[in-house]
């Protein structure tokens, strides 16, 4: 049985950081990833492309957003070496002095001072810039801010990107060489699609890229299926992984084990499992597993224009931002052209119990 010192459950933000970190240290690291590894030229050309694009695998499809619709909300999350990097927006916000004031982390630390360094290093391990072109999308919301007499509250967005000569590649030019060759942004606007052009700063790109060279592994396109303590109850003697392939139709189980294991699979994937594993195998987990989940709050809308001529599709994904108030924003995001698929989602809002009534 393959032994280590720490399994991930999953390669996005969390699990990628944990097993950098963890490498460093020198432990023994696996990072394990229910999604596909991909190369620039492997993502969709458009979102047209729904086996490239969208990860439903009863259908055969395994690309890197997965869409989880519930009766009150939709999520979106990605799936592959690199999690939610591969399709989110780019956008790295800090959260604002109230949100260190709220919820059941209130008064337990100053957070906003305790956290102040980690958020500027994590900026600066993903590239983190300022969009440095506007374009149709983004004037139009700033003439918005105008009219709302609120232009000091447009502003442009730190965004992991990559803006060099568009389309020219070059040599790492974040970690002093030890990273990989990374190109220009072309501002094509298909950031959320998976960038072709290796301008985006996903996380195979920084924090699993160097995980790997402190001997960290990343097995792609397994499951995990059941954790559970080797020896004593409460896993001082380490656990039990389980996996299963992912993407294959006849999946063979096949056991690990580690003296410690990061759950690192979204907020969906982990709560998921810490469920299943509480009724069975780690019995001893809290009662509050599942309880205060919170979203991100953001509702998505479709603008569009009637001048046919413009090429809304250029940028960056979210290239601006207005805040309306100090507990709201809008931000436009664009596609990369003829990628529409979206426009059937997109219904007029409105209230009611069930679609019928709607």
């Amino acid at each position: 049985m393959e032994d280590y010192d720490y399994i991930i459950i999953g390669s996005g933000f969390g699990g990628s950081v944990s097993a950098l970190r963890l490498a460093e240290k020198g432990y023994r690291v696996l990072v394990i990833e229910k999604g596909k590894w991909y190369r620039p030229e492997d993502f969709a050309r458009s979102n047209w492309q729904f086996s490239k694009w969208l990860w439903l695998p009863a259908l055969r499809w395994f690309g890197i957003m997965k869409v989880s619709i519930f009766r009150h909300i939709s999520i979106i999350s990605g799936t592959g070496v690199g999690g939610g990097s591969l399709v989110y927006a780019n956008t790295l916000p800090v959260p604002k002095e109230a949100f260190f004031q709220t919820g059941s982390w209130r008064g337990l630390a100053d957070w906003q001072t305790e956290l102040r360094p980690y958020y500027e290093l994590a900026l600066r391990m993903l590239g983190a810039k300022r969009n440095p072109r506007f374009f149709d999308n983004d004037l139009a919301l700033q003439q918005l801010a105008r009219e709302l007499d609120r232009e000091g509250q447009f502003d442009a967005p730190e965004v992991s990107v990559f803006f060099g000569e568009p389309g020219q590649t070059v040599a790492d030019p974040y970690f002093e060489g030890r990273g990989p060759e990374r190109a220009g942004c072309t501002y094509c606007g298909a950031c959320m699609t998976g960038c072709r052009h290796n301008a985006k700063n996903t996380l195979d790109k920084n924090y699993l890229y160097l995980a790997q060279k402190h001997g960290a592994g990343i097995l792609a396109e397994q499951e995990v299926i059941d954790v559970a303590p080797v020896g004593k109850a409460d896993g001082s003697e380490g656990y039990e992984v389980t996996i299963r392939s992912s993407t294959r139709l006849f999946r063979k189980e096949r056991r690990l084990q580690a003296k410690g294991v990061v759950f690192a699979g979204g907020v969906l994937g982990t709560v998921k499992l810490l469920l299943k594993l509480k009724q069975s195998s780690l019995p001893r987990l809290s009662d509050r597993v599942g309880q205060d989940i919170r979203t991100n709050n953001e509702s998505l809308i479709a603008v569009t224009s009637f001048d046919q001529t413009k090429d809304l599709s250029k940028g960056v994904a979210i290239g601006s931002i207005l805040h309306t108030d100090p507990d709201s924003h809008l931000e436009v995001c664009r596609y990369g052209a003829g990628s529409g698929a979206w426009r059937f989602t997109f219904l007029p809002l409105a209230d009611g119990r069930n679609l019928l009534f709607r």
